[in-house]
């Protein structure tokens, strides 16, 4: 048994692998790979699909414990009916839904013919392992041998005996919710109140940005689409769904006033606070601090709740004319490290 902790400070220790590491090791070697998690984000299922078109194994088993009593939203939903329709057309497994009890285990084995050579059980839902900077301290436990194939079969039992195959869910019976709060309780974010977001916008000066959003097929909003990483083996780990990094033209990083090579927050129309950053040749990149997917859950998140964008498809110009909006507006402030984002 080895222990895994997500290992950052103030809780950092030497020779300490984490989970994520691990996962993405063994899913890289794995033929099959069955899960059974009590939550899962849009976005993991979305990445997890990814996996499966990018590399020719493995096979996936998803048992979802918690959902069908607690309610997807509508991105986990479209998320969970879009990788199951991939594992099934191309014979590659299958998802089910706990339907009798709710079931909050976190357990993960990985198998290479009939032997199941790893398993992880711990904190660690499905989302966890595909976001790497969620401010959740996970502590997982990876097993091998005996204890790894006894954890896979108990994993098989548990489908067996809990799980439905999502196919044969009554959907009518599944409460679906029209909108997802990606920020809310995020990381790295914080949610201003009403009176906070209002007294902060009327600060707002006469400076102004209105930033094209691009829509190349592999950058700017679509990052999901570019290359992955791929490992020694040939095994690709894309790029995550909700990474998002806007290239500024020189047209306006060139004008006066703009936030040029610097560091600043932002505060959203909708009263989301966080860190931004621009930097790069001509400071061209426009993207929230040490995590993309801030910025990316933002932007994309209104075009997935507005109805413009599916969930692993990319955006298009058509997605942003439906959204009705094609540019980002930044607007400074009387603060000289404080400016407005409106999308």
């Amino acid at each position: 048994m080895e222990l895994l902790l997500s290992n950052y400070q103030p809780a950092k220790f030497a020779n300490v692998r984490t989970t994520q590491k691990v996962w993405s090791e063994q899913l890289s070697k794995a033929e099959q790979v069955r899960i059974a998690t009590g939550f899962v984000s849009s976005d993991s299922l979305i990445e997890l699909k990814k996996i499966v078109e990018l590399n020719e194994k493995p096979n996936v088993e998803l048992l979802i414990g918690m959902h069908y009593f607690d309610g997807f939203t509508n991105q986990q939903y479209d998320s969970v009916l879009s990788l199951n329709d991939t594992l099934q057309t191309n014979n590659r497994g299958e998802i089910y839904l706990s339907n009798a009890v709710r079931f909050h285990g976190k357990l993960y084995s990985f198998t290479e013919g009939n032997n199941c050579f790893g398993a992880i059980v711990g904190s660690s839902n499905i989302s966890s392992l595909a976001n790497y900077s969620n401010g959740l301290y996970e502590v997982d436990c990876f097993f091998n041998d005996n204890n790894a194939k006894n954890i896979d079969t108990n994993i098989q039992q548990l489908i067996k005996k809990l799980g439905k195959p999502f196919s044969e869910i009554d959907t009518n019976k599944l409460n679906i919710f029209n909108e997802n709060k990606l920020l809310d309780n995020h990381y790295g974010v914080t949610k201003l109140s009403t009176e906070e977001n209002t007294r902060i916008w009327a600060t707002k000066t006469g400076i102004s940005f209105d930033i094209p959003m691009k829509t190349e097929p592999k950058s700017n909003l679509n990052c999901y689409f570019g290359k992955g990483r791929e490992s020694q083996r040939g095994f690709v780990m894309p790029r995550p769904w909700y990474e998002v990094e806007i290239i500024v033209s020189t047209q306006i990083t060139r004008q006066k006033n703009y936030p040029a090579d610097c560091q600043f927050d932002v505060v959203t129309i909708d009263g989301y606070k966080f860190r931004c950053e621009t930097n790069g040749q001509n400071s061209k990149n426009f993207r929230s601090q040490n995590d993309l997917k801030i910025l990316g859950k933002w932007i994309k998140g209104k075009l997935e709740n507005s109805g413009a964008l599916k969930m692993g498809h990319p955006v298009t110009d058509a997605v942003l004319q439906h959204y009705g909006r094609n540019t980002l507006k930044l607007c400074a402030t009387a603060n000289p490290n404080l400016y407005l984002i409106d999308f």
